[in-house]
């Protein structure tokens, strides 16, 4: 038997869910997690780069454009 779950929220309970997911997964080796990156732009630190990063960007015409930036990100 094989299930598939997808959770899209990021609300606590979401988090919470993924977490007891994550530590089933130690004690029961049939229990696979695949997850992508969060970005949260909103989160005050990465504002504050991402801000920073692309008023560097504007400044310098050379370097590497705001997609790129913030891919690496």
């Amino acid at each position: 038997m094989k299930y598939t779950f997808t959770i899209n929220d990021k609300s606590h309970k979401a988090k919470s869910i993924i977490n007891m997911l994550q530590e089933l997964k130690k004690d029961y080796d049939f229990i696979e997690t695949a997850g992508e990156p969060v970005f949260d732009e909103s989160h005050p630190v990465v504002a504050k780069e991402l801000l920073f990063r692309q008023n560097q960007t504007l400044k310098n015409k050379e370097g590497k454009n705001w997609e790129q930036l913030l891919d690496e990100l």
